[in-house]
């Protein structure tokens, strides 16, 4: 079956005005969804990664029209001691770093809301282990363990989230 790409903008631009834009993710989406007619503009949000102000342009990735990030190198520090987590898309920085001592397992899980494809996701285990686990599940394929300081990353691609080399 051939692919078909969707036709690009005739110009670039900023969707609303710049100085009313939605400071919000999830207002972003609502108020101007990712679709052909939003294709190729930038938007501004005040909260990407719960705390960066940025632009997101929208794209198509071969599945979805998706607001994706134009400086998604950014990394963010969470003490976690055990228990479960999720990984949220543009709200969990791209580069986590886990520094907690762990008291019990831990799982860590991503979600597909927001992901788009080609997304990836590095998952930093810093803390101490003290002989307990630290998972990343619900991936295609098996789960990755998290060794003390070592770094895992994960990519999302068109059936969801999977191990990346």
């Amino acid at each position: 079956m051939p692919y078909y790409a969707p036709p690009t903008p005739s110009a670039t631009q900023f969707v609303g005005n710049t100085a009313l834009v939605p400071t919000t993710i999830a207002a972003l989406h609502t108020d101007f969804p990712p679709s052909l007619s939003t294709l190729g503009m930038y938007a501004r949000v005040s909260d990407l990664y719960q705390a960066v102000d940025d632009i997101m342009r929208c794209r198509w990735d071969g599945v979805a029209y998706r607001w994706v990030p134009q400086r998604p190198n950014f990394a963010g520090t969470r003490s976690e001691t055990g228990g479960n987590i999720s990984i949220l898309p543009l709200v969990t920085p791209p580069t986590l770093r886990l520094t907690g001592s762990l008291i019990s397992n831990l799982t860590i899980t991503p979600s597909i809301t927001n992901a788009f494809v080609g997304q990836k996701q590095t998952v930093v285990q810093e803390g101490a282990l003290n002989l307990l686990t630290s998972t990343i599940t619900g991936l295609i394929g098996s789960n990755l363990t998290l060794l003390g300081s070592n770094a895992r990353v994960i990519e999302y691609g068109p059936t969801g989230w999977f191990a990346s080399a």
